[in-house]
């Protein structure tokens, strides 16, 4: 029923962005079929939980093939129809079904009719990212009860909105009253003697059960089983190792802080000129960040701290509290080394803006992990393995971790999604982080 009704709205709003055209019933009618048949092939008719950027990406290609077949039909039966027209037709069409999705999908999840209620396994870092992807999704179709974790300390705390309801044994108990759709195992590490008995615990007193791999060791995104000779194998690439891929990043890297240094160019004169004002000291800050391959190089950015910032560190420091939270990668909400105008120009990365230069000299991309100062890689990534895993990309300008809340992420946290992003790299997920970075920067969320 919901597919059938999915159906008919992409078909009206189809028709809708056609109307203007003098088409005749019939070819209306195959237009339509067209699109129903290309959606339905782009599998976009599962009601599965997508984010809106894989969602988008789904409906572009459905409807890039749609219009393909369609130009075709038209011009085979010599129909003399503007192509561009066709073109802006089919551009229309595409955020309206966009839209039209979210509010019919959200409007289902909130009557309780499309919503899948979900018990995670496991509340480690890879438990707390699922149910922070679950609980920020737009497009989300599933609903996170809570977590069981055998760790004491664990018990009766609340992660990314969802309590810890107990430990592993309380599962079947906690069934009988939740009714859960899914059970997530999110325990990427535990032994294989270990992930049987989970199962054997849970497998029959659930409708399915997924199984979350380890983020380090494996392409997820790109994964596949497939059957070699008789033996299931799972088959996965890195996008980054192509060269093919890093030219095509490098081209929208260079391409993109063009762009980008000409429209902002204003705002970096405007802030130059305040921080000069501010205090008389340096306008940049330059300083050493560990790049690409684990190299060094010197990093540009907006000075958003008084001149005397290393004095102040040091006292600061001095404070075992204070160092405790840096050393898990938490800035201070109110910090004294930081400026007035540095306050704004951190709320809002305009401090980050001279990195575009960082970005034409081949050093720096648009998209990657962040280049962190030798004192941070020492206290985040004491795992030489880990180093050349997520330096195996460029640092960004922006990256996974500011989309996903910047300051807020404990260092944990931050390995898993930097790993998580460099296994998992496309053209794709790039402009989808960039799409994501301005809503970010205007949330202010993490930015300290």
């Amino acid at each position: 029923l919901f597919t059938a009704l999915q159906i008919l709205i992409d078909i009206a709003l189809y028709n809708l962005c056609f109307s203007l055209m003098p088409l005749t019933f019939e070819v209306r009618v195959f237009l339509s079929g067209t699109m129903t048949a290309c959606f339905v092939f782009g599998r976009l008719y599962g009601f599965r939980n997508m984010e809106l950027w894989d969602e988008t990406i789904y409906v572009l290609k459905a409807s890039l093939l749609n219009l393909l077949v369609n130009v075709l039909y038209l011009y085979v039966n010599k129909f003399t129809l503007s192509f561009s027209a066709m073109i802006i037709c089919s551009a229309i069409f595409i955020p309206l079904t966009l839209a039209g999705r979210y509010f019919f999908r959200m409007g289902l999840f909130k009557l309780g009719l499309l919503s899948k209620s979900v018990i995670i396994i496991g509340a480690g870092t890879t438990g707390e990212i699922f149910a922070k992807n679950i609980t920020d999704s737009s497009f989300t179709i599933r609903k996170v009860l809570g977590f069981l974790d055998d760790d004491p300390a664990k018990q009766g705390l609340t992660i990314s909105g969802c309590p810890v309801l107990g430990k592993l044994e309380d599962f079947r108990n906690l069934q009988a009253e939740l009714n859960a759709d899914e059970a997530v195992i999110a325990m990427p590490t535990v032994s294989r003697e270990r992930l049987a008995e989970i199962l054997n615990m849970i497998e029959d007193a659930v409708p399915r059960v997924l199984y979350i791999p380890d983020m380090y060791m494996l392409t997820t995104s790109t994964a596949s089983i497939r059957n070699i000779d008789g033996m299931p194998v799972i088959s996965s690439s890195q996008g980054l190792l192509s060269p093919v891929n890093l030219f095509i990043k490098s081209v929208i890297d260079y391409a993109g802080a063009i762009i980008a240094l000409i429209i902002f160019s204003p705002v970096m004169l405007w802030a130059a000129w305040r921080i000069k004002h501010e205090d008389g000291g340096p306008v940049f800050f330059i300083q050493e960040r560990t790049g690409w391959k684990a190299k060094h190089f010197m990093a540009y950015k907006f000075r958003t701290m008084h001149t005397n910032a290393d004095e102040i560190t040091r006292e600061l420091f001095k404070d075992p509290e204070i160092f405790a939270a840096y050393k898990e990668g938490n800035k201070m909400k109110v910090d004294p080394r930081v400026t007035k105008i540095g306050a704004f120009l951190r709320k809002t990365s305009i401090d980050e803006l001279p990195q575009l230069l960082n970005i034409l000299k081949g050093e720096m991309s648009l998209v990657g992990p962040r280049p962190l100062p030798q004192l941070d890689i020492d206290l985040l990534y004491s795992d030489e393995y880990v180093l050349k895993k997520v330096y195996a990309a460029k640092p960004g300008l922006t990256g996974i971790w500011q989309v996903s809340g910047r300051s807020d992420l404990d260092a944990d946290f931050r390995r898993e999604i930097n790993c998580y992003y460099v296994h998992n790299w496309s053209v794709w997920l790039d402009i989808a982080i960039l799409l994501k970075t301005p809503i970010a920067v205007l949330s202010s969320k993490g930015a300290y």
